[in-house]
């Protein structure tokens, strides 16, 4: 089992990913917000996590970015999944998309498709890239 730490204050929602993950080989750690992710990531060795699926808006409204750009910081090289209502909005997917690869990310995880049709699908951050129906880890 591989660890991978998921960090998200909806318990729906991290359930769901928790699940998919360990049926994928997956051992997720959970934190419900971006300070303890921070403190859960620093008190491993480097490169334990191979895999961050985060949130965006937790206890503020960018915790999830300012934890991603700490742990960047640090030299995390592995692979980024950020699961997000905020930026999942039809309109704004293409702009999300955009960003969020300036913060390391690899793949966007719309979260209306996980709350209306118990369905997760990974938006690679490359604009014209195909959704993916399984996760791939980025080498």
């Amino acid at each position: 089992m591989k660890p991978i730490l998921l960090v998200d204050d909806n318990d729906r929602y991290a359930e769901m990913l928790d699940t998919y993950f360990r049926d994928r080989g997956y051992t997720p750690e959970r934190a419900f917000n971006g300070k303890d992710a921070f403190s859960m990531f620093q008190s491993k060795p480097p490169n334990y996590y191979k895999v961050i699926v985060t949130d965006i808006t937790m206890e503020t409204q960018l915790a999830g970015l300012t934890f991603l750009w700490d742990i960047r910081k640090l030299g995390f090289t592995g692979t980024v999944v950020v699961a997000s209502t905020g930026f999942d909005v039809p309109l704004v997917m293409p702009f999300s998309r955009a960003l969020l690869g300036n913060w390391g990310v690899h793949y966007l995880v719309p979260k209306a498709p996980m709350k209306k049709e118990n369905r997760i699908e990974f938006y690679p951050i490359s604009l014209f890239s195909a959704i993916q129906k399984d996760f791939k880890e980025v080498q």
